[in-house]
């Protein structure tokens, strides 16, 4: 949208011409009123000029506002690609008007930028266009083409009578203002010499003032354009259009009203939502059977110091309020040198149904190359499928009972700004985590998940909240999991569709042509006995 700032200053601008419009230059000078025209189209100007000086442009205000959001169901490869459509939008402080308002100086954004973001998806590939379908280019190419639409009908006031020469037309707007200006201040001059102070008063502001109105219209549009086009070359070299621009409305809906309600639900707490898988991944005796007994609030796993869980196991509880379906999954637990490539696969099997994760880790243990190497593993599968987003990691601190001073323990306490001992030994073993496992990590929580009552906290105070800031990318997760196996479970049957219909229309086509042949020959005979 086009800022206040410019809204205010057009208006500034426009106000004397609307009134020289509406009265009528002729009647104004035979009621001998010239002269508070005058006056008023320079108050305008000095107004406007002045606005402007004082209400100056934020340098990035327009990029902020029409810069390229990420969705919840992004990858890490799509946020990647979403700094190449980022840095052409950056480009626009260095364009020309004659470029802005140049539609081949669109086009060859476009190419380059699809050639750009080609590559990166598809880095060995020599052509890296090849690999596109047809469908997906069509697919992409409708859904920018019908979200520009909408735009442009919506926000831009009489876009419905813009022609592509108005377009080019408007490199010249400030030019001709200046000219038409010039004309009537030369005509009021040459009636009264004395407006020649009032021109020049006039020239000083009007000039400036609209040639930034002009660079910020003609902004608003590139930076709109890029990226929306540079959103749905995401989702086309992702492969998410693959299933046709139907299929993916149905899966994500429209753009904008899925962005609006993914920044809405990412501060809200728990409220009416899908069932939630969550995947416990965590060394052996780091508190994960505990931490499930307390947010199940039953006893349901074995807390036993040997590692009970040697196969993944299940539990469903509901959390929160409203409350929240919840389903654990209660993966093996592995030594301080690491998880084996046998822990590693089912961990993995784990996460392929999961919308979120816990790092379970003993908060009295300074042992964390295990959970780091663990980590590392399973952000290497999930890198070999790049069309799947990994779930969000929460570390969840178990334990902290014991840390220094041990036999001190009255919660609650706040080591967010720490000032007792415990309160230091709390920050201290968070900050230490998120040194460690900072970037794979989405939040560090510290709890208590002992039996006891009175000693448990941290998991309503800390666990829950932070699950309720990652449920829209969980959900997310989910989403996009559910819709890349139902493309791929639907391709075989659409094929065979396809060639169902295509051998319909053969068949009929074959008809048609031989009851034109017998028709013609029908005609030949009548003619021939006549």
């Amino acid at each position: 949208m086009i800022s206040t700032r410019s809204i205010v200053l057009t208006l500034l601008i426009s106000l004397p011409v609307a009134i020289f419009a509406a009265v009528g230059g002729y009647a104004i000078w035979e009621n001998g009123n010239i002269n508070w025209i005058w006056w008023l189209m320079t108050g305008c100007g000095l107004a406007a000029w002045v606005v402007a000086m004082i209400w100056k442009p934020q340098p990035t205000s327009a990029q902020k506002s029409h810069q390229l959001t990420e969705p919840t169901h992004w990858t890490p490869r799509d946020r990647q690609a979403a700094e190449l459509v980022r840095e052409y939008q950056q480009r626009v402080e260095s364009l020309s008007t004659d470029k802005l308002t140049d539609p081949h100086f669109y086009l060859n954004q476009v190419q380059s930028l699809a050639l750009e973001l080609a590559r990166l998806y598809h880095p060995k590939a020599a052509d890296p266009f090849e690999r596109l379908t047809v469908p997906e280019v069509l697919a992409a190419v409708r859904l920018a083409g019908d979200d520009m639409e909408r735009w442009m009908l919506e926000s831009v006031p009489g876009s419905r009578m813009l022609t592509i020469r108005h377009w080019q037309m408007m490199q010249h707007a400030p030019e001709w203002l200046t000219k038409i200006s010039e004309a009537t201040w030369a005509a009021s001059v040459l009636l009264n010499p004395a407006n020649i102070v009032r021109y020049i008063a006039s020239k000083s502001t009007w000039g400036p003032v609209s040639e930034q109105l002009q660079s910020e219209v003609l902004e608003v549009v590139y930076l709109r354009f890029i990226r929306q086009v540079g959103y749905y070359l995401i989702e086309m070299n992702s492969g998410r259009l693959r299933g046709g621009a139907d299929a993916y409305r149905t899966a994500f809906g429209d753009r904008e009203r899925t962005q609006q309600l993914a920044e809405a639900k990412r501060s809200v707490e728990f409220g009416e939502s899908p069932p939630v898988t969550i995947a416990l991944v965590g060394q052996v005796s780091s508190g994960k059977s505990s931490l499930i007994n307390r947010l199940t609030g039953e006893v349901q796993a074995a807390v036993d110091v040997l590692p009970e869980t040697r196969e993944i196991q299940r539990f469903q509880s509901t959390v929160g309020e409203p409350p929240v379906e919840i389903t654990l999954l209660d993966t093996p637990g592995y030594g301080e040198s690491g998880a084996s490539k046998e822990q590693v696969r089912m961990i993995q099997q784990a996460l392929e149904i999961t919308d979120a994760t816990l790092l379970v880790m003993d908060a009295h243990s300074p042992a964390r190359e295990a959970d780091r190497l663990t980590l590392e593993q399973l952000g290497r599968a999930y890198a070999a499928q790049p069309r799947l987003k990994p779930p969000p990691v929460i570390g969840v601190l178990t334990h902290v009972d014991l840390l220094s001073p041990p036999l001190e323990w009255s919660p609650p306490y706040d080591w967010r700004t720490p000032r007792s001992a415990k309160e230091r030994s709390l920050h201290d073993a968070v900050e230490y985590a998120n040194e460690i496992l900072g970037d794979s990590l989405a939040v560090v929580v510290p709890v208590c998940s002992d039996e006891r009552p009175d000693r448990t906290w941290g998991i309503v105070e800390h666990l829950l909240p932070s699950l309720a800031t990652i449920l829209s990318e969980a959900h997310a997760v989910a989403l996009l999991r559910a819709y890349e196996a139902q493309l791929d479970r639907d391709r075989w049957r659409i094929v065979l569709k396809q060639v169902a219909n295509s051998g319909k229309q053969m068949i009929c086509a074959w008809i048609d042509e031989r009851l034109a042949t017998l028709d013609q020959r029908s005609d030949a005979d009548s003619l021939l006995k006549e």
